[in-house]
Order: structure tokens, then sequence, then C-alpha cells
């Protein structure tokens, strides 16, 4: 499949681009500690630098930092602040902040808050929040703010970023201004436009979904892949209102999303979308119960804002699989039409209604609903 070609060059491409940010914050450590010939394992209460080596410097750990432009540590076991850099070749318990970056050589626990950038070595539990990347290159388990990106090994907890994030696996939920990629997901992910996982229990919402499998849960977007075990079909349909529609089903059985186009020659044509079921009565199939909820909007010519055509279907088909890639579909339909163009006479520019059972005016609008049908052929 094609998009998950795509996503495997991706994953390839974005594990580079974590691995150079990571070498280029790290490639300090060993130039800073070369000059350090000797530690101790003395603890401070307190220490003050201005740039390494200008200050307590490497050799201690301490409760309380506090770094003029940069600090290079042991431990912090309270609090560290740098205006510009903080670089802890240990561990740091408690809060981080600094006007740029936190770079920590083993694991976090409490917060760490950077202008720019945090990056761990080890597993980080609390809060991280920074104006562009979170880097952990083992686990978290919290919470990862960035405005841009955040990457951790193995993530429990919730993830934030303007543009991506991206994990082996993740077991809580992901929102991203863009794409979220993981590698097993147990949770939810929501991304502006598309979202990627190997194995999925729980939710995929975005716009575009890409998935292995869906071991448990659904993808809720407008187009949705499942590699084992999700479908893609067009098909070919027809009803009372429009003879002529093309449809694209995608996701799961048990739900799925359609996109749709249609038109009535020299009147004129339509796009929905909407979602459904496919419910088959025996496990060997071929008889299903189709049920499926859509929205359409009508048009003459182009597309104004300030018209209202829109007709919300609810069709309840019956369908028959003939084969693995052909299927029919047959069945009623109820229809609700909602417009607030009207000709001379009084009666809608596209008037679609058949034998209307309700048919009322309600402020600028109409509202129209009738029993209708749906026919189709699956692919």
């Amino acid at each position: 499949m094609r998009f998950l070609s795509l996503k495997n060059r991706f994953e390839m491409k974005t594990q580079n681009h974590y691995y150079f940010c990571y070498c280029l914050v790290f490639l300090l450590y060993p130039i800073i500690g070369r000059s350090q010939q000797t530690e101790s394992k003395d603890t401070r209460t307190f220490q003050f630098s201005v740039v390494p080596p200008v200050g307590s410097y490497g050799q201690f750990s301490n409760k309380i930092s506090l770094n003029l432009i940069a600090g290079y540590g042991k431990n912090v076991q309270a609090l560290e602040v740098g205006g510009l850099y903080n670089f802890d070749r240990g561990v740091v318990r408690g809060v981080q902040i600094s006007g740029f970056g936190n770079a920590v050589g083993r694991e976090v626990n409490g917060l760490q808050l950077g202008g720019f950038i945090n990056t761990n070595q080890g597993y980080a539990r609390g809060v991280q929040i920074a104006g562009f990347l979170n880097l952990v290159c083992d686990g978290a388990n919290g919470l990862q703010l960035a405005g841009f990106s955040n990457k951790a090994g193995e993530m429990r907890g919730f993830q934030l970023a303007g543009f991506h994030n991206y994990n082996r696996s993740t077991e809580g939920a992901q929102l991203a201004g863009f794409i979220n990629n993981v590698g097993d997901l147990d949770g939810f992910q929501m991304a502006g436009f598309i979202n990627v996982a190997r194995e999925v229990k729980g939710v995929q919402f975005s716009v575009v979904n890409v998935a292995d499998s869906i071991a448990s849960g659904v993808q809720f977007g407008l187009l949705n892949f499942s590699k084992k075990n999700g479908f893609i079909s067009p098909g070919i349909e027809s009803d009372d209102v429009i003879p002529y529609r093309l449809a694209f089903r995608s996701g799961l059985d048990k739900f799925y999303s359609v996109l749709t186009a249609g038109v009535r020659v020299d009147e004129y044509w339509s796009f929905g979308a909407g979602f459904g079921s496919r419910l088959f009565l025996w496990d060997k199939r071929p008889l299903f119960i189709n049920p499926e909820l859509r929205w359409h909007y009508m048009s003459e010519g182009g597309i104004k804002s300030d018209e209202n055509n829109h007709l919300i279907k609810f069709n309840l088909n019956v369908g028959y699989q003939i084969s693995k890639h052909l299927y029919l579909t047959a069945g009623p339909s109820v229809n609700l039409y909602i417009t607030n163009q009207f000709n001379e006479s009084g009666n809608p520019v596209i008037n679609i209604a058949s034998n209307p059972f309700w048919d009322e005016k309600r402020g600028n609008n109409r509202y129209q609903m009738w029993i209708g049908y749906t026919i189709g052929i699956g692919f």
C-alpha cells in the first residue's frame, strides 16, 4: 500500500533527524568533561556559575544551581536555572529551567522548561515544556508540550506538539498540529492532517489515518487505511436524488468513512461525506446489514457560503458480498433536506423532495423529509 511505504520512509527520515539533534547536543559533554580530571561525591546546597568553567563545575551534585549563562554539573536535587543552557551528566530531580535548553545525561524526575529544547538520555518522569523540541532517548512518563515536536522511546502520558509527535510506542494520548507517528498505540491520536501507527488499540482521529492493523478501536477520518484488517472500496451508486454518484469507503467493517461526488446531468451536482458499518450476519459472510449516515452539499453552480442546500441521508441497506472485491447494496433511506434558496413561486431552487411527509419553513430555511432509496455496487 502506497501510504504504508510513505510511512516507512517518513520513519527513517524522522529517526535520522532526532539522531542528529541528539548528537549535536550531547557532543558538548565529552568536550567539557575532558578538562575535569577528578570527581567528588560532595553535594552542595547552592552553586553559581557564569559559564563553564567559571563557577562550580562538573564534579558536584547541587540542590540549587544558578547559571548566569550556562552551567555544567553532575546532579540536581531541587532547582536549576540557566540563562542560556543547563548541562547535567547525571540525574535531575526537581525543576530545571533555561532560556534556551536543558540537557541531561541520565533520568529526569520533575519539570523541565526550555525556551527552545529539552534533551534527555535517560528516562523522564514529569513534565517537559519546550518552545521547539522535547527529545527523550529512553522512555517518558508524564506530559510533553512542544511548539514543534516531541519524541520519546516509550511514552506513557500525554504529548502535545505544534507539528509532530514521534515514539516507538505510546500509552496515552498524542495531539499534533500536523502528524503523529508511533509504533504501537494504546490510547488516542489526534492530528491536523495524518496519524501513522503500527498496531492500534484505541482511536485515531485525523483527516488521514494509517495503521498496519487495528487490534481494537477505530479510525475516524476522511481516509482510513489499515493494512491487515481494513478495507478500501470504491463504488458506483444511484438513488432517488442523485442518479450518478461515485463513493469511496475506507476503514474497518465495523466503522468506516465514505466520500461521495455525484450529479444529475444539467440540473445539479453534489459532494458529501459520512460514515457507516458493514455488519455481517455470519462469520463466513456473504450477507450484511449496511447502515450509513451521510451529509451532501447540493449546488447548481459554485459553492456559496450564504447558501444552505444540505441533504442528510440515513441509508439502511442490505448487502451481499459476491467476491472479495465485489458486493451489492440496496435499501431504503430517510432524507432530510435543508435549504434557504427559493424561486419566485416559493419552492426550493433545487427541488429534490419526493412526496415529503414533513415540509415546514422555519426562519429562512425550509425543512423537508421523505423516504427514498439507494442502490450501489462496491469493489
